[in-house]
């Protein structure tokens, strides 16, 4: 029969080993969560500011076509500004939608794995 000192011994054992590999495993996830959240505003970014430096070189390069009437008195400038507007609506807006229905979520579970971790468990 073992005595009660080495129990509590193989506890402890059982107990700082299952708080390493969760503690290394929400490391893991916080930083999985990270690259998933870069890699969409990474893209998002790219492809904002490729429109609008694409309209901006279009404007300098074509001052001429600028004045072009496309109705009534819009012409393709006043479109490249209203255009640029609405990007900029667009992008916040995309963003807020991906973030509130595909991050948010993960986000929530791992600060919920998180608060359930011993408060002893630090990250080192």
């Amino acid at each position: 029969m073992q005595s009660m000192e080495s129990i509590n011994a193989e506890f402890e054992r059982q107990n700082v080993t299952k708080v390493r590999s969760s503690g290394s495993s929400l490391v893991e996830k916080t930083q999985a969560l990270a690259k998933f959240r870069n890699r969409f505003v990474w893209s998002l970014l790219y492809t904002s500011l490729g429109i609008y430096f694409g309209l901006l070189i279009a404007v300098l390069e074509f001052p001429g076509a600028m004045s072009v009437s496309v109705y009534g008195e819009l012409n393709l400038g006043l479109l490249a500004v209203v255009i640029q507007f609405a990007l900029t609506i667009a992008t916040f807006w995309g963003y807020c939608a991906w973030a509130e229905q595909t991050y948010d979520p993960k986000a929530a579970e791992l600060l919920r794995s998180a608060s359930a971790q011993p408060d002893g468990d630090r990250h080192e």
